[in-house]
């Protein structure tokens, strides 16, 4: 997709700013279009990213991800273009709602704008879609956090403005060609039967077996174990998944991802359900920094009717009464 600067002047510095993002760099995102009122980012269908493997949709938390992206770079070409200044704005809140499942195969394309500009909070909203805007997939607002230009780093500045002489790692000549070329078909497993696996895992307390099942959980290196009737899940240190390279910070999109996928499991282990349970909806508020270390969380099943579950979710890190994110869920089991 070629781009005319003279309708979208910012797309080189979001472009800069996702290609200085590990995580990003990792998900092959694509930013096709940015302005002062919008950004468009492309991410290609890959098999890593299956969240569901009897059907090959992706993960929700890749979703998630793509928009929390996509509203930040939103955040920051907004801020360049009233203020001529670079902030680094982290997120404060962002909230999804799933409204269906990507396609498998197919590129997904989130597109965030940022409306609203006080002098501590950016606030944003945001589609991820694939054919048509008008078809989306799911739905997000969220408020970022303003931060004083300063604390963003003469490198990281010098990079966003392209000064640096060096081309970003992300950059490729055609994303026509990229996109052909990391879209394949992995062809879809035969249905699971998570009942078995989830029978086995916890008859061996070993439960690698079954997140080996959901390839998004080894792309972020996610991990369980059970003491008695508690589960702890466990997001290693992983220098793909950081999104701050200034701090450095875990991306926040992995944190939702990773807290998502927890809740997931929860489900399947203690309400003994048939299907990988389906996110319905996804709220989650960054409490302070998620560093470049390894992080936990814990799931509590808070309310449940027959066809519809829900979670709450605690991430830390150092300490339980220092938590880095909180997040509610709801999801549809069998």
């Amino acid at each position: 997709m070629k781009v005319n600067p003279e309708f979208f002047p910012l797309t080189q510095i979001a472009t800069r700013f996702v290609d200085q993002l590990a995580q990003c760099r990792r998900l092959k995102l694509t930013v096709h279009e940015a302005s002062e009122h919008h950004v468009l980012i492309e991410l290609p269908y890959s098999s890593e990213l299956i969240g569901y493997p009897d059907t090959g949709v992706i993960h929700g938390g890749v979703i998630t991800t793509l928009m929390d992206t996509a509203s930040g770079s939103a955040v920051v070409c907004s801020i360049y273009d009233h203020y001529h200044s670079l902030e680094l704005s982290p997120t404060l809140d962002l909230r999804v709602d799933y409204m269906k499942p990507a396609e498998p195969n197919k590129p997904v394309y989130g597109f965030a704008e940022c409306y609203k500009i006080s002098s501590s909070v950016a606030f944003t909203r945001a589609i991820a879609y694939q054919d048509s805007i008008d078809d989306p997939i799911a739905h997000a607002v969220g408020s970022f956090m303003r931060i004083s230009p300063e604390m963003i780093g003469d490198n990281f500045r010098q990079a966003l403005l392209g000064k640096t002489g060096e081309q970003s790692p992300n950059v490729s000549p055609s994303t026509e060609s990229q996109s052909k070329s990391e879209t394949h078909t992995p062809g879809r497993s035969a249905l699971l039967d998570v009942k078995e696996i989830v029978k086995q895992a916890t008859e061996l307390n070993d439960f690698s077996h079954l997140l080996a099942h959901v390839p998004y959980t080894n792309f972020i290196g996610m991990a369980v174990e059970r003491f008695g009737d508690e589960l702890v899940f466990r997001l290693p240190a992983k220098d793909d998944n950081i999104g701050n390279p200034t701090l450095p910070a875990i991306h926040g999109g992995v944190i939702a991802g990773f807290m998502e996928m927890s809740a997931i499991v929860q489900l399947m282990v203690f309400m003994n359900t048939s299907k990988v349970p389906k996110v319905v909806d996804f709220s989650i508020d960054y409490l302070r920094a998620g560093y470049h270390k390894d992080t936990f969380a814990e799931c509590k099943i808070t309310r449940q009717g027959r066809r519809v579950a829900n979670v709450s979710i605690d991430c830390w890190q150092t300490s339980r009464k220092k938590l880095i994110a909180t997040a509610r869920a709801h999801f549809l089991i069998d």
